[in-house]
């Protein structure tokens, strides 16, 4: 090897040296641009999917011949719910002569019918009115806001032919019916897939679950940058980057399912939850379907019964979160941003994140349940919600990194082979620019800054991936050099004179260089 070569093997081993002690720096920095969730942001969709799971399984009654009714108890309370009363279902639990609704303590009992007429009538029994409250009155009747003043001339004739238990006179009709805030019509339209009234619905109800999902997602992502010492407003803007996102993921997922969710699908997934729950057993479905319900216990048959629902509901809409999370890899394939591989990886990796998180939150919040039994400060909604939280932050993260562990031995990712070409062509471009240790580093914090999963994906999508990565170095490398020394060429006279001094010290000491050999 001679001098000059054995130049240029050094300064490009230098160059090698530098960019490998900085590839690990990269690629951290790299991953916080990509598309990957945290362990946080499961945790946020699962909590999301949960949230719209326990909306489509009050939707199961919709796409029965009398599912309107049910639409326009669903629909009444969301409204109270959002104009900011006290409102509760109540009639999930079919009690005989049972409010439907409570609201602000008042009890309610829906009835949407074709007419009004047949609104009143059906609150009939043997000529006696069914729906007394607590306190011994009326319970208030919702009808159709365009049926009302039908309604209210039926309950006036039920009142003077005595058939309303302490009630004599007949404007107390209007006391005892109320008007509904939707139409007839509105209430059967909510109840079908892809109308205007059931996007409406739905859309309010994935609000409300996508602001729940932000702030929860939000606050774990800004705790979890401080305790890593990350400066407050990095924080922030972490906090805010994952809430949004989750909670855009959490609005688009919980209007799919709930849309799917009138299309029969529940139905057609029955045999296999019931086939699951009975495999369970009653005890263990008791033990879940208690842990994630309000209200009293429930055992046996109705417990499995529940916990069949929760399952389909959690099935459709963890398989819409998968697509939706899915959805950017699925476009760039397509755009030949990504791989058939990579793509194969991401859906892998999105798909086992998420069904580990919502085991974990099965399992956390039956944990959490029983914990909250044993301290009654805590109590068992209390207990099952945070149980289940933490439970599917852990089994999120953990079924992610398993599934990216085994997946890492098989299939090696888009970026890294994109980064291995970028170390390379670097490696060449600054023997070509004469990089020195301080001068590679100084262009790789700069290429690292500017590095991001996109870039990486333009390159792969690139015709030439190598000069697209030349082209990105170059202006690293660039900026760089430009602030070089200026270095003044000698004149001639200078150069003579320093070659005369030197060949004359060469004479002096015997063909010594400087007291050297030469």
């Amino acid at each position: 090897m001679n001098e000059k070569d054995l130049v240029l093997y050094e300064a490009r081993k230098t160059v090698v040296d530098t960019f490998q002690k900085v590839e690990k720096k990269m690629k951290v920095a790299m991953e916080g641009h990509q598309e990957v969730f945290s362990g946080k942001e499961t945790a946020g969709v699962v909590f999301a999917n949960v949230s719209s799971a326990s909306t489509t399984y009050g939707m199961d009654k919709f796409n029965t011949p009398r599912g309107h009714g049910f639409a326009a108890e669903r629909a009444n309370h969301l409204f109270d719910i959002v104009t900011g009363k006290t409102a509760a279902i109540q009639g999930d639990d079919n009690a005989p002569g049972g409010a439907d609704r409570l609201v602000n303590g008042v009890e309610i009992q829906s009835k949407y019918c074709s007419t009004g007429s047949k609104c009143i009538s059906e609150c009939f029994e043997d000529g006696k009115f069914r729906y007394i409250a607590k306190d011994g009155t009326p319970m208030k009747i919702e009808v159709p806001s365009d049926k009302y003043d039908a309604a209210v001339q039926a309950m006036e004739n039920r009142i003077k032919n005595g058939e309303v238990p302490g009630v004599t006179d007949p404007k107390e009709a209007k006391n005892i019916v109320k008007k509904g805030h939707f139409t007839y019509e509105q209430a059967k339209n909510i109840a079908k897939f892809g109308t205007v009234e059931s996007l409406t619905y739905d859309a309010v109800n994935g609000a409300i679950i996508a602001g729940s999902a932000l702030g929860i997602t939000a606050i774990l992502t800004f705790a979890s940058s401080v305790w890593s010492g990350e400066d407050l407003d990095i924080a922030l803007k972490h906090a805010a980057y994952s809430g949004l996102k989750v909670g855009g993921i959490s609005f688009v997922t919980s209007v799919l399912s709930s849309q799917l969710a009138r299309t029969g699908l529940n139905s057609t997934l029955r045999g296999s939850t019931d086939y699951v729950v009975k495999a369970m057993g009653p005890k263990v479905s008791a033990h879940i379907a208690n842990a994630l319900r309000s209200g009293k216990n429930i055992y046996g048959a109705a417990a499995m019964n529940n916990v069949s629902k929760m399952l389909r509901g959690n099935m459709i809409t963890a398989a819409v979160s998968v697509a939706v999370l899915s959805s950017v890899d699925v476009i760039n394939i397509f755009r030949g941003r990504v791989s058939g591989k990579q793509l194969f990886k991401n859906l892998a990796n999105t798909a086992t994140s998420v069904a580990g998180g919502t085991a974990g939150w099965v399992g956390g919040a039956a944990v959490g349940a029983t914990v909250g039994s044993i301290i009654p400060v805590v109590g068992t909604t209390i207990g099952g919600f945070v149980g289940g939280f933490l439970g599917a932050f852990a089994g999120g993260s953990a079924a992610g990194k398993v599934s990216g562990a085994v997946l890492d031995a098989f299939i090696e990712d888009d970026a890294e082979e994109m980064v291995r070409i970028i170390e390379k062509v670097f490696s060449e471009m600054a023997v070509d620019y004469l990089l020195n240790q301080k001068e590679a580093e100084q262009a790789i914090d700069s290429m690292k800054n500017d590095l991001s999963g996109g870039t990486l994906k333009d390159m792969f999508a690139s015709s030439n991936r190598k000069k697209f990565a030349e082209k990105f170095i170059r202006k690293h490398i660039e900026t760089v050099v430009k602030k070089r020394q200026y270095i003044q060429v000698p004149n001639d006279h200078a150069v003579i004179k320093t070659i005369k001094d030197v060949l004359e010290d060469m004479i002096d000491n015997n063909g010594d260089l400087l007291g050297g050999t030469v």
